[in-house]
């Protein structure tokens, strides 16, 4: 699991000395997200007093369900936020990738819960609110978080179309489990009921309706997060096009236009976004996951084919025009460009080329936002070691010294962004990144 013979903690300080222009918040970040966090039962309890994983989009998971035996196979949280301790860390939010054999436990010691390594606490762990809402269910039995739940105390998230077409013709994205997600789902009806592939988009609006009536300001909802699979032939007589309509309409009609709604989609055509920012969205994130033209081919090829890169560039740049600088935010799956066979071999080459991609985006006002690829185990990738801390770092470094050579908003919905402590977005630190004084 490591990367050289010494002690793991000796290993991750070097990473401190070897950086010291990168707050250590980023540096210990992006190594929970690769290697995952394991969890004690005296951490967890029964996983009923705080917000607990609902499975909404991917598993983002090493550790299969299947392969936790007797224990209660839900009791993870959704993220939390580490602080203080040994590294005297600013408040910072933790997607949560649950992993047995990670090198990071979560343990509670007299009651308060803590961040080990090898066998020392190394800062503290708060674990996310459960809102009120959470076990309310509508007539017809749908719990409401299974239909939206909060992420990061602060965001609505809502997976309308919960299965990936693109899975039907083997021509799916090689990092991603979101139909195996929803398989593995249906095995827990006893927890989460009935899982549909298609959330009810009136039930949609009203869960989100709660969520931003809801008063306390520990877990206030600044954003609305909405996303799909992607969507080659119609479902129920919609294209993916009409399909986002649909919901965002609706939402729109019980929540007004205050809170900023962030369509996560595939590119569609200038015209399509106008359509869309008409209808009520904000920020507009046609992810197209992977800069290098090779990689991107070999990893998604269904977007490659059923798009393709030049147009995916040309439809991203030109919905700016619509949108707004700063309003177009395509993910990065970041990590996957390493990805063998198919990617870089070395940290360098992976890292300049998405410095090309970054430059390429925020001089033309789209504003990439950044995922740490977690290695899903049923994913076509489900076997491939963590790619090295190194180029996680680095490529944080590229992306935030970008970011600010451009003097770039923050994503609207995504949170602060600049420096440790500040942020609320989980899955990438490099919405911590920052100069260190």
């Amino acid at each position: 699991m490591k990367e050289m013979s010494t002690s793991y903690t000796d290993w991750l300080e070097g990473y401190f000395l070897r950086y010291p222009d990168v707050p250590r918040e980023v540096i210990l970040k992006e190594d929970l997200l690769r290697q995952g966090l394991n969890f004690s039962r005296r951490a967890t309890g029964n996983g009923r007093d705080f917000r607990y994983k609902t499975y909404h989009l991917f598993t983002y998971d090493k550790t299969l369900r299947s392969e936790l035996g007797d224990q209660d196979t839900f009791t993870v949280p959704e993220d939390l936020r580490i602080k203080g301790g040994l590294y005297n860390l600013l408040d910072t939010v933790v997607h949560v990738y649950h992993n047995v054999e990670s090198p990071y436990l979560i343990d509670s010691v007299n009651g308060e819960r803590q961040l080990f390594l090898e066998g020392k606490p190394i800062a503290r762990v708060i674990f996310p609110k459960k809102p009120p809402y959470y076990g309310l269910t509508f007539d017809d039995g749908t719990v409401y978080e299974q239909v939206v739940c909060l992420v990061q105390d602060h965001v609505a998230f809502l997976t309308a179309y919960r299965i990936c077409q693109y899975f039907m013709t083997k021509e799916e994205c090689k990092f991603c489990d979101i139909n195996m997600n929803v398989k593995q789902m249906t095995k827990y009806k006893d927890k989460f009921g009935e899982v549909d592939a298609i959330r009810d988009p009136d039930q949609a609006a009203r869960v989100i309706e709660k969520m931003i009536g809801c008063d306390d300001p520990a877990i206030s909802v600044r954003a609305i997060y909405m996303t799909s699979g992607s969507i080659v032939k119609p479902v129920r007589g919609k294209n993916e096009l009409e399909f986002s309509l649909e919901y965002t309409r609706k939402i729109r009609e019980r929540v007004g236009g205050g809170t900023p709604l962030i369509l996560i989609t595939q590119a569609h055509e200038k015209n399509e976004v106008k359509i869309l920012k008409d209808a009520g969205v904000t920020v507009y994130n046609p992810n197209i996951e992977i800069w290098d033209r090779k990689v991107f081919e070999a990893v998604c090829p269904g977007k490659a084919k059923h798009i393709g890169r030049d147009v995916w560039l040309k439809r991203m740049l030109d919905s700016v025009d619509i949108m707004g600088e700063g309003n177009v935010s395509p993910n990065m799956v970041t990590g996957v460009e390493m990805a063998q066979p198919y990617g870089f071999k070395t940290v360098s080459e992976a890292v300049e080329s998405d410095r090309e991609g970054f430059e390429y985006m925020m001089s033309h006002g789209v504003i990439p936002h950044l995922d740490s690829w977690c290695i899903e185990r049923e994913s076509a990738l489900g076997g491939h070691p963590p790619i090295p801390l190194e180029f996680f770092i680095e490529v944080d470094k590229v992306w935030f010294e970008i970011w600010d050579k451009y003097k770039l908003p923050a994503v609207m919905g995504y949170g602060p962004m600049g420096g440790p402590g500040r942020a609320y977005y989980g899955n990438s630190a490099h919405v911590d990144m920052g100069y260190v004084k």
